[in-house]
């Protein structure tokens, strides 16, 4: 007999949350009411989305974390973002967003309350400065990653296990939540590198490397190490040593983390030629192209986007 982890999460989803959203007849959305949680005795909860085809207006607690267990479209701001089945959303506080699942469609939202991530708590990410610095936020509003992870990928029995924690409401349930998430905080801190999507992340602009980043991802094509460095008047020696301090990595080596996981997401979501994508994400050279994509994901472009196809038709 094998054990049924989404069918035990529903089973003991908090029914305390049952009048979190509701249905405003007037524009045809869901609602979140956020006071039903935070005038609630939970420290955490977590809800099952409607999915019957409407959209759902979202507002995030002290933190939030959306789990796309299926395909939807996710609006924060004029930003839209198609999600695919195992991606992964953390928001910060006083940030609103919309999510419009398919009818039938399977996505839980983790809510947090403040009291969750104390000083213990936040010395555990001390390792983890991408999620540290999303947790010690001066100005919360419209903060967000985005994870474009799979539920192939280890991170997805993480964010279960995470689920099912969620649920618990026996003496320890405080205590192995605050375990678990910073197990899957750590471990989507981990995959950060590949599967972080900084184009459809706000970044923490509060941060010089979140400001340098977000300017990254909207000029990909075009950008060089000159070109950035200029436009944040820098010398390029001297932001090239900065650069490294603040991210860890090579301007370069981030530069082609940024092309590829646009390329990825491309073929995945678009029509578009290879040849075209190759040529509209930076890359002068189409050898040099697939040769980086296949020792980044372990495949070539082609190959990707037919794994992607024949994993939708056999509903993967």
């Amino acid at each position: 007999m094998t054990y049924d982890v989404d069918a035990e999460i529903r089973l003991n989803l908090n029914t305390g949350m049952k009048n979190l959203f509701y249905l405003d007849e007037n524009t045809g959305c869901y609602i979140q009411t956020p006071a039903v949680f935070e005038n609630s005795a939970e420290l955490f909860a977590l809800v099952l989305l409607p999915a019957d085809g409407m959209p759902v207006r979202c507002s995030s607690s002290y933190m939030s974390i959306l789990f796309c267990d299926e395909d939807a479209f996710v609006q924060i701001g004029a930003q839209k973002t198609f999600c695919f089945a195992g991606n992964i959303f953390l928001f910060r506080s006083k940030c609103d967003f919309i999510v419009e699942p398919k009818a039938g469609a399977v996505l839980y939202l983790a809510l947090y309350k403040k009291e969750i991530f104390d000083t213990l708590f936040i010395s555990q990410m001390g390792d983890c400065p991408i999620i540290y610095d999303f947790l010690n936020l001066n100005n919360c509003r419209n903060e967000y990653l985005f994870f474009d992870c799979s539920n192939r990928m280890p991170i997805y029995y993480f964010a279960k296990a995470l689920q099912a924690e969620l649920c618990g409401k026996d003496k320890l349930a405080d205590k192995t939540v605050r375990c678990s998430t910073v197990l899957f905080l750590t471990n989507l801190h981990r995959i950060h590198r590949g599967n972080l999507v900084i184009r459809e992340s706000s970044m923490m602009e509060e941060y010089t490397i979140g400001h340098i980043l977000k300017y990254m991802s909207e000029n990909y094509p075009t950008a060089t190490l000159s070109s950035v460095a200029v436009h944040f008047n820098y010398h390029p020696a001297y932001f090239s040593t900065l650069f490294h301090q603040l991210a860890h990595c090579s301007f370069t080596t981030k530069l082609q983390e940024i092309r590829l996981e646009q390329a990825r997401r491309m073929l995945a979501s678009t029509r578009f030629d290879i040849q075209k994508i190759c040529e509209g994400i930076g890359f002068k050279e189409k050898s040099y192209f697939y040769r980086s994509f296949k020792k980044a994901y372990g495949v070539t472009p082609g190959k990707y986007r037919r794994n992607i196809l024949d994993n939708k038709k056999t509903g993967i």
